[in-house]
């Protein structure tokens, strides 16, 4: 449909034309707009069995048309009422009913007899192509669809009403069945082992029913893809019946998710989803296309914190030609798998190759299953990728296949982190929560108590973990003669006739027999076989035989800063007797891909191996990575393995979008000693058209050269005031920090004791956003200024905030609830006492909330407050540097600050601070964002900012330069509640207007060129 034309018909819907060219539009943007055939569309569909019409009806949804919603809503639900349950009693199908008027457009679906909103949507002049979007993400308007990553997230991502109105029942189900002791303890193993892949607790109810959706959508994907067809109910789907029938195990199989059988409602929800994810065209799969549905529905802002950046399939491809040079023969490992992107990539790679070579189907798909494994320890993502690795079968195994085949992704710890669960010089040791205990990980993976004799533990000789046909046969047989309820003896006769083990093992074997037959007895062994026998494979693809030529793939990005303090000792502790903490260094800088990388040179590279692995850009730059880029990597503090790096691939922003941060590819192999790096490196450039780019979009607009390793800072001098300046301190959560007044009568507040409340705002994050903030009456010497980042400008300040900081200027302290009662501030106490029982309740990790404060003591060191300071933001697309004169005000983390010696330095400082020059010289340092160059942080003092010298006649003017340019930044008029990058962006422009900003990027200039300085003086 012609631009122009949907534009004009918008701008007349949203004048609400009236009923008739309501109905006339819908037609025109369904037909010619979509393509939808008009014989499809039913309109004034006679409904006899409700003496009525409905307006329209196209597939499983019924509209209705009316003149004006804010008038007739009442009208519109009374028909959606009757025609949309009439329409599931005579199909047996679900529906869901549209009302508009041409502005407004509101979803509903029925359940029990009353309408349930599931999505609102208003027509926009300015994008007009929206409204097309919407109606498509709501109909089912074709056969088939092309399954293509955007089309499978329009029809069944964050923005359909089948993933809305799915989310809605699946909370309905999980609150019928919640006490079942079977859901609970699914659900808390589920927690427990994204708690370990993430370093932090993240169940939420909302992402624990997210994950069952798509683990659905995933199953039915691939069984329609595979079989051609959904099997009758959905027990079956959700068990993989029709694969085994075939011969294929480890495709599909009972898991965490099918909890949702366990209500009769259950089943009948699995195949309606199913039906919607199997309106795609499967046959026609050429890339990865779940890894863009769970893209679609995590929120990204999770996604980044945990650092989960998954793999444009241009890229894996490229990756995997590299990398793979002989696909027929090599072993190739994706240790973290994620949606099995690189598995998709390399099994298509070795079925060309044994197509080229004239191997024959049956043995080529057997050949591939045997030589490419990945593992994740993301319970849906093993799901994804499982089904991923059957797309990329799916061709030749139409054409032939073996008798029996293995599908080898395993749900697993591939860092054999938790040495309670993988003692690798012993036994695989499972710990199964006591009945009814909550499942919270400290995030090292061990449970808060681990010697509770509630608890069952399930062991295994390793010399059986590590043989993946043996470890199952005996598994298959624990939990048989479990299920038959036969005595020890005879377990302990099966295991000897078949010489499975002798004296020790059978003896940990007859003890894990007793667990699994507790478990039983208690209804809760469904689980174990599962989790036991992917839990094992880790162990078995580390063995001597098992090990890679190629290990491949994108390791997770989690930021230090997201882990919980458990997980950070950790890390910190692996990380230094790695080799890999670099000296001086706070764990802030690291992230866990540098770690991932040599952990797994370790575990599955062979000693001729090589590996190729996506990595942050700052992998190549940054100081914390230089012990990583000698590849040299220990374990247990002694030289164990040697990698050269041999090639690199770097993504700086003008290639993105890729992912939100810049990125590189690192290719390296093994080595008897360690070399230099690359002097050459390919840089790509160009912007791709979008994330999800076809190999032949990128192979167009990607352009490739050859340049030297990128510059970092290791040969930077820098200024003498990179120690001066420190970060401001970590005022979170917000809500119990800062603060705003409560109104307080006509009287009005107590000047010396406040009532405030805690301050609400929109980057509130879970669980916070859901806690209520305290409320209470303070001493107000406790309600101090604070600048946030928000609060500076270049050369000005805008409006600080307050908070609750309980810091005593006469004993030099920070206070608790207990030692402010002590020292006379009772309504201080009563503040901290509530404060600190919601931090108990709701905070991560171990630390108190006097910790959480004054984290890193970057709170305390503020005091005594000198003045005058300078302050700055750390982030960023230009900077933002102002004087603070007040002597009782409190620095936020977003800022970095330090006093100065006289105000005259203090000018000096924001001036070069503030400047173009300035920015321009450190981007280079900066990593990249969505937007380009962000986070100052402390680089600006790579550069040689010499230190305020009153005797200079440069560092004089600088320093009358910005006085003169904070005049002009007090002068500029702004809005109430104008946005601070507006404002900042105002003051910029009347600094250059006024011509004051060129001439202190001028200033600056010569002052960071020395020769230049001298010259001038």
């Amino acid at each position: 449909m012609d631009t122009e034309a949907l534009r004009e018909i918008v701008a007349d819907l949203i004048r609400k034309p009236g009923h008739s060219k309501v109905q006339g539009y819908l037609l025109r943007l369904l037909t010619d707009g979509l393509g939808v055939s008009a014989t499809s569309i039913d309109f004034d569909r006679e409904l006899p069995e409700v003496r009525g019409r409905a307006d329209a009806l196209l597939g499983r949804t019924v509209f209705e048309f009316k003149t004006d919603l804010v008038r007739e809503r009442r009208a519109a639900e009374v028909q959606l009422l009757r025609y949309v349950p009439d329409r599931e009693r005579d199909t047996g199908q679900r529906f869901v009913g549209i009302m508009t008027d041409g502005a407004e457009f509101r979803v509903f679906m029925v359940r029990n007899g009353q309408l349930d909103e599931l999505a609102q949507f208003r027509p926009r002049i300015e994008e007009p192509r929206g409204l097309l979007a919407w109606l498509e993400s709501v109909l089912l308007v074709s056969e088939e669809i092309l399954p293509e990553v955007e089309s499978v997230k329009l029809k069944l991502g964050r923005d359909s009403v089948a993933y809305h109105r799915a989310l809605r029942e699946i909370g309905s189900l999980w609150q019928a069945v919640s006490g079942h002791p079977e859901a609970t303890v699914k659900r808390d193993l589920w927690n427990r082992l994204l708690s370990r892949a993430y370093g932090t607790d993240v169940e939420t109810p909302a992402l624990f029913f997210q994950h069952t959706y798509l683990t659905i959508v995933a199953k039915a994907i691939a069984t329609v893809a595979l079989l051609d067809r959904l099997p009758h109910t959905g027990a079956a789907l959700l068990e993989g019946g029709g694969f085994r029938d075939l011969g294929i195990v480890g495709a599909i199989e009972s898991d965490f998710f099918d909890w949702i059988l366990l209500d009769p409602r259950g089943g009948d929800l699995v195949m309606e989803i199913a039906r919607l994810a199997s309106q795609f065209r499967l046959r026609d799969i050429e890339v990865d296309i779940l890894k863009g549905l769970y893209e679609s529905l995590i929120d990204p802002e999770q996604r980044h914190d945990l650092g989960e950046y998954y793999t444009p399939d241009w890229l894996a491809e490229r990756m995997c030609r590299a990398a793979i040079r002989d696909p027929l023969d090599e072993r190739v490992i994706d240790p973290a798998c994620g949606s099995g992107t690189f598995l998709f990539h390399a099994v298509r790679g070795l079925l060309a190759a044994a197509h080229a070579a004239g191997i024959v189907p049956s043995e080529a798909v057997a050949r591939a299953a045997e030589k490419i494994a990945g593992i994740d320890i993301h319970p849906v993502a093993v799901i994804f990728a499982r089904a991923t690795y059957l797309l990329a079968l799916l061709p030749t195994l139409q054409r032939d296949r073996p008798a029996a085949l293995s599908i080898p992704v395993y749900l697993g710890d591939a860092l054999h982190w938790n040495a309670r669960e993988l003692i690798g010089a012993r036994e695989l040791e499972i710990v199964v929560p006591a009945k009814g205990e909550k499942v919270s990980s400290r995030g090292d993976g061990t449970l808060p108590d681990e010697g509770d004799e509630r608890r069952a533990i399930l062991r295994f000789p390793v010399s059986i973990a590590a043989l993946p046909a043996l470890f199952d046969a005996t598994l298959d047989a624990l939990l048989d003669h479990a299920e038959r309820e036969q005595p020890e003896q005879a377990l302990a006769g099966w295991l000897e006739r078949q010489g499975v083990a002798a004296g020790p093992d059978i003896k940990m074997l007859i003890e894990t027999y007793r667990a699994i037959r507790m478990l039983h007895m208690e209804g809760r062994n469904h689980i174990w076989g599962y989790v036991a026998r992917n839990l094992s494979r880790p162990i078995w693809l580390a063995s001597e035989p098992q090990k890679a030529d190629v290990v491949i793939g994108n390791p997770p990005w989690l930021d230090y800063r997201a882990m919980n303090p458990a997980t950070q000792r950790r890390f910190r502790d692996e990380m230094k007797a790695s080799g890999l903490w670099a000296a001086k260094t706070h764990g802030a800088a690291f992230d866990l891909s540098g770690y991932f990388f040599a952990r797994c040179v370790h575990l599955y590279m062979r000693r001729s191996g090589r590996i190729a692995f996506v990595m942050p850009h700052a992998a190549m730059t940054r100081k914390a990575y230089r012990p990583f880029l000698k590849g040299e990597f220990k374990v247990a503090g002694y030289a164990e393995a040697q990698v050269r790096f041999t090639k690199a691939w770097a993504f700086p922003f003008d290639a993105e979008p890729i992912f939100r941060v810049p990125s590189c590819v690192l290719f390296a192999q093994r080595s008897k000693l360690p070399r230099p790096l690359p002097e050459q490196v390919s840089y790509f450039s160009g912007h791709l058209p979008r994330r999800d780019a076809h190999k032949d979009e990128a192979d167009a607009t990607l352009t490739e050269r050859l340049g030297p390793w990128p510059a970092d800072d290791r040969q930077v001098i820098g200024s003498a005031y990179r120690d001066k300046f420190r970060a401001g301190a970590k005022l979170d959560p917000r809500r119990l920090i800062l603060i705003e007044p409560v109104q307080s009568g006509r009287l009005g507040a107590n000047p010396d004791a406040p009532l405030v409340r805690g301050r609400i705002g929109n980057l509130d994050k879970r669980p916070w956003k859901q806690v209520e903030p305290p409320q209470a009456a303070v001493e107000a010497q406790f309600l101090r200024p604070v600048y946030l980042g928000e609060c500076i400008g270049p050369y000005r300040l805008f409006d600080h905030v307050y908070a609750v900081i309980p810091w005593d200027d006469s004993s030099g302290t920070l206070l608790t609830s207990k030692t402010a009662g002590r020292r006379g501030y009772p309504r201080l106490s009563n503040w901290l006492a509530t404060v600190e029982s919601l931090w108990d309740q709701f905070g991560k990790g171990n630390m108190t909330y006097e910790e959480k404060i004054n984290f890193y003591s970057l709170l305390s060191v503020q005091f005594p407050i000198k003045s005058p300071r300078v302050v700055y933001s750390k982030s960023g697309t230009n900077p933002a540097a102002a004087v603070i004169r007040e002597s009782a005000a409190v620095i936020d983390h977003k800022l970095y600050w330090s006093a100065t010696a006289s105000i005259q330095e203090a000018h000096y400082l924001i001036a070069v601070l503030n400047s173009e020059t300035l920015r321009a010289q450190v981007e280079r340092w900066q990593s990249m964002g969505q937007w380009g160059a962000r986070d100052f942080d402390k680089v600006v003092f790579n550069l040689p900012i010499p230190k305020y010298d009153p005797k200079s006649l440069l560092h004089r003017n600088l320093a009358a330069a910005a006085r003169d340019a904070e005049k002009i930044a007090a002068a500029v008029q702004l809005k109430e509640g104008e946005h601070f990058t507006r404002a900042r962006r105002r003051i910029r422009n009347a600094l250059r207007a006024e011509s004051v900003a060129d001439r202190i990027d001028d200033l600056v200039a010569r002052l960071l060129d020395p020769d230049t300085a001298r010259h001038v003086e």
